[in-house]
């Protein structure tokens, strides 16, 4: 007699971890080995997940409709990526909009007027335990220097808004992947949001 695999839900479900131990942990990650079992009763052992620090970044316009972007070196692809200037979510930061104009500040000497949040994205969705909150930001100005940490390289350069939206599509730069989709969500809110008519003019 031949055994039957459980049939697929009619819509995926949610696992549930029988087991769950830490592996590892370092100040920037926390590797968990679990034991799960899917929603059609299949176990998955072992199934490796990462907790690591959630993120935020800016898109950040000044007020001649140049976008303010950073070149950083990225160890991990070994490559000079271009990126929205963003970082890690301090605990000490008040909120992730707090985080984000630090961030900004902190990587570029730029601050914004005023601040629109995009909706908060799973960047690694399948593995990694982590949420980005980016933001739209207007009115950017330079008011301070940059102040990079021991591991940062960071070139500051400014684009027109047009000029940005390609950069992140057509593969002329190597960019970070996740920034692209944050792009596309940043297109939207200007294409549907009455008060950024005068963005919407320059797509």
């Amino acid at each position: 007699m031949t055994n039957t695999p459980p049939a697929p839900p009619s819509r995926p479900g949610t696992w549930k971890v029988l087991s769950d131990a830490i592996e590892f942990e370092t100040p920037h990650i926390r590797a968990r080995r679990q034991r799960c079992e899917t929603a059609r009763g299949a176990i998955v052992d072992p199934y490796h997940v990462f907790d690591v620090p959630n993120w935020t970044c800016v898109l950040a316009i000044t007020p001649d409709m140049q976008v303010v972007l950073v070149r950083n070196y990225r160890h991990g692809a070994q490559q000079v990526i271009v990126e929205l200037p963003g970082g890690i979510i301090d605990a000490t930061d008040a909120d992730t909009r707090s985080a984000a104009a630090r961030e900004l500040r902190e990587e570029t000497g730029h601050s914004v007027e005023t601040m629109h949040a995009l909706p908060p994205i799973h960047p690694y969705p399948g593995r990694f335990r982590q949420r980005a909150y980016p933001f739209l930001g207007l009115g950017a100005v330079k008011t301070a220097e940059q102040a990079l940490e021991d591991d940062e390289d960071i070139e500051v350069f400014t684009v027109p808004l047009a000029r940005a939206f390609e950069m992140f599509a057509d593969g002329s730069e190597h960019v970070a992947i996740v920034h692209a989709g944050i792009m596309l969500s940043a297109r939207h809110l200007i294409a549907t949001t009455a008060e950024l008519a005068e963005l919407r003019a320059l797509l």
